[in-house]
């Protein structure tokens, strides 16, 4: 997909907690994302909510013809998550957004460096740039040390094409399935199953 006029929001401050904040993985409940967003951006809350592209596509009829119109939007790199960083008082006020679910606990520096992929896959997902790896084949662990997924752990899944890896990556206690070329990145076996 082409890069269109899209700009990643991201508040540096989220990487970087007094002691007396905590920065947070939030469960919200289904389809609350960008209204989770609103509400810390209105109450002077650090948040950070992952988007991906992806095309929308609709169908309607129009004197008895069938059409589509696409385009495309952003969703939530991973539905019904944001990160915030949140002093205790913080806590309490997005409990009363009641789009809360829950707050997961994560450790600190795990979850900075997740936070960092994170973003890296969100800047991949407008603009792709990835060294190719024969040594890696269908079910085999990577890491990707190159570029900005450096440090991501995933599986490949199938090969497509020579170009077009189906992969899953791990983010968050999470697995994220993509499409890559690896002819991109340099990726380097790891060996273990999943």
């Amino acid at each position: 997909m082409k890069r269109e006029n899209i700009t990643i929001e991201f508040d540096e401050r989220l990487l970087e907690p007094s002691a007396q904040e905590k920065v947070l993985p939030v469960y919200t409940m289904p389809l609350n994302e960008f209204r989770v967003k609103e509400y810390c951006f209105q109450n002077g809350i650090c948040c950070y909510l992952p988007l991906r592209k992806v095309w929308k596509v609709n169908a309607y009829m129009s004197h008895g013809k069938p059409y589509k119109n696409s385009k495309i939007v952003l969703r939530p790199m991973f539905p019904s998550y944001v990160f915030v960083k949140v002093s205790l008082e913080q806590q309490s006020l997005l409990w009363a957004s009641k789009s809360i679910v829950r707050f997961l606990d994560t450790p600190l520096d795990t979850l900075l460096d997740d936070i960092r992929a994170v973003r890296a896959f969100e800047a991949t997902g407008l603009e792709q740039e990835i060294e190719f790896n024969v040594d890696i084949k269908e079910g085999d662990r990577f890491i990707i040390e190159t570029g900005v997924w450096e440090g991501v752990t995933g599986w490949l899944k199938k090969k497509e094409k020579k170009f077009l890896w189906t992969v899953e990556l791990e983010f968050i206690n999470q697995i994220i399935r993509t499409e890559i070329n690896p002819a991109e990145y340099k990726m380097q076996p790891l060996h273990g199953a999943k």
